[in-house]
């Protein structure tokens, strides 16, 4: 049995610029308090959670549910396992899977309809990184910071607004206009609001945003730009803590 699983692929997503905004605000969290031995249980846990969500939401829309049901397994057991050391120092960490349920079941829905591209399921998700960044703020603290989910969360709106516009959307002026303007907005924010190093990052996204629509730019490309620009806000976060 074990053998036969090893064997087997993985089930993963592509999506390796989705992984990497999973972990954002979870680092957020750790940077605006301070790092425990609990992390590295949350940090590890969150990441089979990560990998359970694909094959877990493909059985609502694909036809090889075997593989897919098998593999959601698999991932949800490593995660369970991980989470034992997590829980028994800190059980009352489980009070953050409430909010995350109902953003859960937005998902499913736009899995159900073949629509996960949807923005509303786009920010469903991106809420579910930030409430994770607030648990891991919670763990060293026991306090509550809403700004480890609010930071994170714009950015990656205003991210998803250009990354349609260069896509999906990319014949649909509204969301170039969107993608600009919500840099824009942001920008001066939190300019205005006195933190200078994120709103110094919401300058590289807007000319991220303004140039890479002109650009006959491959995945790839476009792809290593969004990482860069993602690692750009996160020392935008750790200076303004």
């Amino acid at each position: 049995m074990m053998s036969k699983i090893l064997k087997d692929k993985p089930v993963m997503s592509n999506q390796h610029g989705a992984l990497v905004m999973a972990f954002v605000p979870f680092l957020y969290g750790i940077f605006a308090s301070h790092i425990t031995l609990s992390h590295l249980w949350l940090g590890l846990s969150w990441l089979f959670i990560y990998f359970f969500s694909y094959p877990f939401m493909a059985l609502f829309n694909r036809k090889n549910t075997q593989k897919y049901k098998k593999w959601a397994i698999i991932y949800a057991i490593i995660s369970v396992i991980l989470a034992i050391p997590l829980l028994y120092s800190n059980f009352a960490i489980l009070q953050f899977a409430i909010p995350i349920l109902p953003l859960v079941l937005i998902e499913i829905y736009y899995a159900k309809k073949k629509d996960e591209r949807n923005l509303i399921n786009d920010i469903a998700g991106i809420l579910t990184f930030g409430i994770v960044g607030m648990a891991s703020f919670y763990l060293s603290t026991g306090q509550y910071n809403v700004e480890v989910l609010i930071h994170p969360t714009l950015f990656f709106i205003a991210g998803t607004f250009y990354v349609k516009s260069i896509a999906r959307e990319r014949k649909n002026p509204l969301y170039l206009k969107l993608s600009i303007g919500s840099h824009i907005l942001f920008g001066i924010g939190y300019l205005l609001l006195g933190y200078i190093p994120i709103a110094i990052t919401y300058v590289f996204a807007l000319l991220r945003a303004i140039i890479v629509p002109q650009l006959d730019w491959n995945i790839k490309k476009v792809g290593l730009s969004e990482f860069a620009i993602v690692l750009i806000f996160v020392i935008g976060l750790y200076f303004s803590v």
